[in-house]
């Protein structure tokens, strides 16, 4: 079951006596949410490609993020976690951190709001793990900690405090130009705990001290996700297009469900990697073996041609290979 679906499962299975409480109705509050909001799921091709960013140079993606315009005033955006299996191995090479008890989501999701201008906004983030279930239902898990990001300045204090947080910065320890680049993307976000957040974990019980163990824990939930959400929102907001979009209507089965009297099911776009046709039609002619003929010997125009900061014309020269077509023409006296 999709992320947003549990939600809209948990909402319809809340008491009437608990609809108005302040921790039970988280579920319903995103249940509303969702039915205005844009649904992107992607595949697990295309959140391997996010993973890819992310594992990237982290001064390209900081100078992404100094140029993108988030489109939606709202969206959700969700994925099964099998696909960023790479993340977890690579940061595993460079780390020892295993923090027991803290089990691996299912699927996760984020759910993103904004302002007019798309660039300052809130992000908080639901997942689901694996055999957590109440009567089949598999069980959302809101995080306590909310991330208010602002992509026009820079917060130092909190970077400072949990920069530890970031495994991810191992990979980068030996190169300081990346590493300021990675710290500094982190320095557009305040991660702070949602007034639902905090009702949830004080409700838990214990001392002051368990408290504040239960909000670190809730801290490194999240934390270290920020760098995800632009990395999505690079493939679903490129200029080129990179990704392929398949609505998903469940409009015949939500019928089917009504009957039923199941919850219905959220429709959706399924985000997939896109493949241009030339490539798919090339792969499915080509015979074993085929090698592309080189082209007829030709003039190739004098071009300017630029390297980082250095740039220079370079001269005609003749390209291809075979023998050279000579041809005259006649001119009348």
């Amino acid at each position: 079951m999709y992320v947003m679906d549990s939600v809209a499962a948990m909402a319809a299975r809340t008491p009437k006596e608990l609809r108005d409480h302040p921790i039970a109705r988280i579920y319903i509050d995103f249940a509303e949410r969702f039915k205005l909001t844009p649904r992107y799921l992607l595949d697990n091709a295309a959140i391997e490609t996010a993973v890819e960013l992310c594992l990237g140079r982290p001064k390209v993606l900081l100078e992404a993020m100094q140029n993108i315009r988030i489109p939606y005033r709202k969206l959700w955006v969700e994925w099964d976690e099998t696909g960023r299996e790479k993340l977890q191995k690579v940061i595993a090479r460079y780390t020892e951190v295993d923090v027991p008890g803290r089990p691996l989501p299912k699927r996760l999701g984020f759910f993103l709001e904004t302002d007019e201008t798309g660039r300052h906004g809130i992000v908080t983030w639901i997942w689901t793990n694996n055999n957590v279930e109440i009567d089949g239902i598999e069980i959302p898990n809101p995080g306590a900690v909310t991330a208010y990001f602002d992509l026009d300045r820079r917060v130092d204090y909190q970077i400072e405090q949990r920069r530890d947080r970031l495994t991810i910065m191992e990979i980068w320890k030996d190169n300081p130009i990346q590493t300021q680049a990675l710290l500094d993307i982190w320095r557009t976000v305040e991660h702070l705990p949602s007034a639902w957040g905090m009702q949830y974990l004080s409700s838990l019980g214990g001392t002051r001290e368990d408290l504040q163990i239960r909000l670190e824990h809730s801290y490194a939930d999240v934390f270290g996700e920020y760098i995800m959400i632009w990395a999505v929102l690079m493939l679903l907001t490129s200029s080129r297009k990179a990704v392929d979009y398949q609505p998903v209507d469940r409009s015949k089965l939500n019928r089917a469900r009504v009957k039923r009297r199941q919850v219905p099911l959220f429709d959706h776009t399924q985000v997939v990697m896109h493949l241009s046709d030339h490539t798919v039609s090339g792969v499915r002619k080509m015979p074993l073996g085929y090698t592309r003929k080189s082209p007829r010997i030709h003039l190739v125009s004098s071009f300017l041609n630029r390297r980082g900061t250095k740039h220079w014309i370079v001269q005609p020269f003749l390209r291809g290979s075979g023998k050279t077509i000579e041809r005259h023409i006649h001119v009348k006296g």
